[in-house]
């Protein structure tokens, strides 16, 4: 059902990359540079047998090295999902293509997905309609000298 207006969000689809990966389909510092996920498809809990309930708008690096993204849902209920809280991760999928060896050959984005909570810690949507919905604060008597999220 299409939304009246579309609800836009902004979030973490991928963390600060690792070394080692946890996974393969896991991005490097290198990949989420040249990530590009304009115009990719948004769907509910990877389910792409269905359309897509918005898009992607923008994609970047943030300050901490994590992928962010700019997207909207134009769909009414999965807004309203969003809005009750329901609907609070993010997950990349990721299609990735192994040589007979196991090496990796590819990794490409095909969709990024709303969920319940992502596999990746810390890929959370972070604001909706320019709204705070999630928030990381760190508080200690000495500061902080590496935060590890």
């Amino acid at each position: 059902m299409p939304a009246k207006k579309p609800l836009v969000f902004r979030g973490i689809a991928h963390p600060p990359p690792k070394t080692p990966r946890d996974h393969a389909s896991d991005l490097s510092a290198g990949e989420m540079l040249t990530t590009n996920l304009n115009s990719l498809p948004l769907h509910v809990e990877h389910d792409t047998s269905k359309p897509p309930v918005g898009a992607c708008l923008a994609s970047y690096v943030g300050s901490r090295g994590e992928l962010k993204v700019l997207a909207r849902v134009t769909d009414a209920a999965t807004a309203a999902k969003m809005e009750k809280g329901e609907l609070r991760g993010l997950s990349l999928g990721t299609d990735v293509i192994l040589g007979m060896d196991g090496e990796v050959l590819s990794r490409k984005q095909t969709e990024l997905s709303v969920c319940e909570e992502g596999r990746r810690s810390g890929t959370w949507i972070e604001t909706i309609n320019n709204k705070t919905v999630h928030t990381v604060e760190a508080f200690s008597k000495r500061g902080v000298t590496n935060v590890p999220f």
